[in-house]
């Protein structure tokens, strides 16, 4: 059940951001000649989207901790329900405007990074240690699945009024279809936070010591982590890879709208078809590793390792999406650059599971998200700078070459074969 209200949720929030972009490039900068404006707003939205959800991670992580997640659960997802019927009023009534969106989206991505919190700390509970790698290969293969399915779910939305007969047959305020997209986002909230009250979370282990307060608690996981230098320097691959990754995600609509446009012509493809395709192709992949991690685990092979390879592939797509110029060419970029995300994080969370004390597992998780992802909103920041003034395929591209050859350089040297040893010796020393 667990799962399945997640997955949910998941394709919500993907429906969701795939109409922010539809609603950007469609109906607020429509026009090629207003490409370095839309992708400013890209990054704007872009930025909202991610920055609290990485910023605000380590005290949601110690809050985590300290309070009941079933209730951190449950109160997140009813108001993220809450904003997402903001955004149906708003755009229903066509009063969204860029600067409220963005407000709108900072305060959604803020809740969500308890929502994260709580829950990338309590699923583990459910399952045995050695079941793992197959129970976090399911939650990543849940974002394989959104990202596949989610893309035509929301074009399907945003055109539903068309289908309906459009202005000649609908009241004004139903024209646009993209409330459509926010409504379905606000329903699986809904269901995530019914779920959550239905289920019995197992006990968390109490923190020891005297109760400290919750800047403390954040401190003291963000100890933990830097005291272990062997965690820093994989997590810095973490980084290099939100880093390098963001160009990617941030102009991805540029790239669907413009730089394959001749071949979207000829195949008599829409500007929300083409975006759909490459997004489902991403999915597709995703959905592809998830399953296979989920089925096989990782089998005794060593996970830093296995992070490296599927950041070299991962690389590798992203300079595929960004050289392509036909449809096919971008999707394929797309498809590969997704199919080893799932194996790259089961490595990297179950090594973390296995190694992090219970008592400080969501302020550790916490302090890895924020230190590897708070990379991801300042690549936003300098793609959406550089796409104003250069092609926006060109900043693609370079950034995914950076990420295959440093990490392909660096998995090829000797420390990088010892590290996994290391990190456990590293946890295992007392603070």
């Amino acid at each position: 059940m667990l799962w399945s209200s997640q997955t949910l949720s998941l394709f919500g929030t993907m429906v969701s951001q795939f109409a922010v972009n539809i609603w950007l490039a469609r109906d607020l900068f429509p026009l090629s000649a207003q490409k370095p404006q839309l992708a400013l707003a890209l990054t704007a939205t872009g930025f909202a989207t991610t920055g609290p959800l990485i910023f605000a991670m380590p005290i949601a992580g110690a809050f985590a901790d300290r309070h009941d997640r079933r209730r951190i659960l449950i109160t997140t997802n009813s108001l993220l329900a809450l904003l997402s019927l903001v955004l149906v009023a708003l755009t229903a009534t066509h009063r969204l405007v860029l600067p409220i969106a963005v407000l709108l989206l900072l305060a959604y991505s803020l809740g969500s990074s308890f929502h994260s919190a709580a829950f990338d700390s309590s699923y583990g509970r459910f399952v045995r240690e050695g079941d793992l790698p197959r129970a976090s290969g399911m939650m990543m293969t849940s974002f394989g699945l959104a990202q596949l399915l989610a893309p035509p779910l929301a074009a399907a939305l945003i055109g539903l009024p068309a289908l309906l007969g459009g202005s000649g047959k609908m009241p004004p305020w139903l024209v646009n279809g993209i409330p459509f997209a926010f409504a379905a986002d606000a329903l699986s909230f809904m269901i995530a936070a019914c779920t959550a009250m239905a289920l019995r979370f197992p006990a968390m282990p109490v923190v020891p010591g005297p109760r400290a307060s919750l800047l403390e608690d954040a401190r003291a996981g963000l100890r933990w982590v830097l005291r272990r230098r062997p965690f820093v320097w994989l997590i810095s691959f973490g980084s290099l890879a939100n880093f390098t990754f963001a160009p990617l995600m941030v102009l991805l609509p540029l790239l669907a709208r413009d730089h394959v446009a001749a071949d979207a012509a000829r195949r008599h493809l829409p500007f929300e078809a083409v975006l759909a395709l490459v997004n489902t192709a991403g999915g597709l992949g995703g959905v592809l590793g998830g399953v296979v991690v989920s089925i096989v685990g990782l089998r005794g092979m060593r996970k830093t390792v296995v992070m490296a390879v599927c950041l070299v592939v991962l690389g590798v797509g992203q300079t595929i999406a960004g050289l392509a110029t036909t449809v096919w060419g971008l999707a394929a970029g797309m498809f590969v650059g997704e199919l080893l995300v799932a194996p790259l994080n089961t490595a990297s969370f179950t090594l973390w599971q296995s190694l992090t004390p219970p008592h400080l597992l969501a302020r550790a998780l916490a302090t890895r998200r924020f230190i590897a992802q708070s990379a991801f909103p300042i690549g936003t920041v300098i793609a959406g700078w550089m796409a104003a003034i250069f092609e926006p395929w060109i900043v693609v591209t370079l950034s995914g070459a950076l990420l295959a050859l440093w990490t392909a350089v660096q998995l090829a040297g000797p420390s990088f074969r010892t590290l996994e040893d290391r990190m456990r010796a590293a946890a295992a020393q007392p603070d």
